[in-house]
């Protein structure tokens, strides 16, 4: 049986911090943060606020907050949101924000999280599980996550993430529309 589950990205665009609006500022985007919204409801991604990788209940409201849907696999879902967990506790990428958003040199800490680098690393994870099978069943899926391979997930702000993820959901609703319209005869 073939069953998904959705699975969204949200991009914080309210009114925030200092730091936050430097993030935008820099970016020359309305958005300063990202959060991987899990099938159960909660929320992983780097505290904002703390700066460490964490799983929890966030509030959503379309004022703050701008929401990006994609559909996965159930299997799939499951073993990214598995994986999460074990991310949760680890620091933030000082490293990675410094020398691969900021100064752009690529250098960053593999064990350590900001939020766009998490949620990237999570969806382009949901690719290598679903290319490595080799099953036919995945092949509409790896379309639609596709455009996550043209980057490494540290290269990643949160205003780059939201592009590929709009450019994915327009891949998705193309693709699946296309897939599932019955034919005619005429």
């Amino acid at each position: 049986m073939n069953t998904t589950k959705t699975v969204s990205i949200v991009f914080y665009k309210g009114s925030g911090t200092l730091a936050e609006k430097l993030v935008r500022l820099w970016t020359k985007s309305p958005f300063s943060h990202c959060e991987f919204g899990r099938s159960d409801g909660l929320y992983h991604s780097n505290d904002r606020f703390r700066f460490i990788s964490r799983t929890h209940t966030l509030d959503i409201n379309t004022t703050d907050w701008e929401v990006c849907k994609i559909e996965l696999p159930s299997e799939i879902v499951d073993r990214v949101e598995h994986r999460q967990l074990r991310k949760n506790g680890t620091s933030y990428d000082w490293i990675g924000i410094v020398f691969s958003q900021v100064f752009r040199v690529g250098l960053h800490d593999k064990k350590r999280w900001f939020c766009s680098k998490s949620n990237a690393d999570d969806l382009a994870y949901a690719y290598r599980l679903m290319a490595r099978s080799r099953s036919p069943r995945y092949e509409s899926f790896l379309t639609v996550l596709e455009p996550i391979r043209q980057y490494h997930p540290h290269e990643l702000s949160p205003s780059d993430l939201f592009t590929l993820i709009r450019a994915m959901e327009q891949i998705q609703e193309r693709y699946f529309v296309r897939v599932n319209v019955p034919q005619t005869r005429g």
